[in-house]
């Protein structure tokens, strides 16, 4: 059978209509406009286009969006000072702090500040440990993201063998504990995996999430 290539674009637009739904019932029927902050340090070009893009679909949606902006040369603490503030804001609902952050600076220590409930992006280790156990709460997004194209695509994930190139902390870990849920059988390669391309011929279910187009 020919490999099927599932488009993710076709699947965002739907979904893009059924959260604006939901927001402007949020606004019309309990006055609520969602929040969602960014905290950005340092200026790596590619974090600078992913913040300007979560800013756009924010504007677009009509959610309001914070980016709170750091120098490079901000010190680890001044980073959890601008978390803890956003914590303490009533008028944010969610939180992400854009990675990578600077060599300096520890991303576990200041993501472990971010309150769990207004974690967007799932990787505190409070959301990581119910994900772990099944209990899901804030996922990481493009781990969910995966599953919910393979749910709208019609694909059947349990019983099938999926094969995940890729082993991060933001993408390929989760997605192996989130496919188990789903009854998958997981296989993870990563950059010393021998013999990768007779692995992903046997996949029912290939991601590539390595960050490279075409890699497959």
């Amino acid at each position: 059978m020919p490999a099927r290539v599932l488009d993710g674009k076709a699947i965002a637009e739907q979904i893009k209509a059924e959260i604006q739904c939901e927001l402007d019932e949020l606004r019309e029927k309990h006055n609520i406009t969602p929040g969602l902050a960014v905290v950005l340090v340092g200026e790596n070009p590619a974090s600078q286009v992913y913040v300007r893009n979560k800013e756009k679909k924010c504007n677009e949606l009509g959610i309001r969006s914070v980016v709170q902006r750091l120098p490079e040369s901000a010190t680890q603490e001044e980073v959890i000072t601008a978390v803890e503030d956003l914590n303490n804001d009533d008028s944010i609902h969610g939180m992400i702090v854009q990675l990578p952050l600077p060599d300096h600076i520890d991303p576990e220590v200041v993501i472990s500040h971010i309150r769990p409930d207004k974690d967007v992006d799932g990787f505190h280790p409070i959301n990581i440990g119910w994900m772990f156990i099944g209990r899901n709460r804030l996922v990481p997004c493009t781990p969910a993201g995966i599953i919910e194209i393979l749910d709208r695509s019609g694909i059947e994930i349990e019983g099938k063998r999926a094969v995940i190139i890729g082993r991060s902390n933001i993408v390929g870990k989760p997605l192996a504990t989130l496919l188990l849920q789903r009854h998958a059988t997981i296989t993870v390669c990563h950059s010393r995996t021998r013999n990768l391309p007779d692995i992903t011929r046997q996949a029912d279910i290939l991601v590539a999430a390595v960050g490279k187009a075409r890699f497959v």
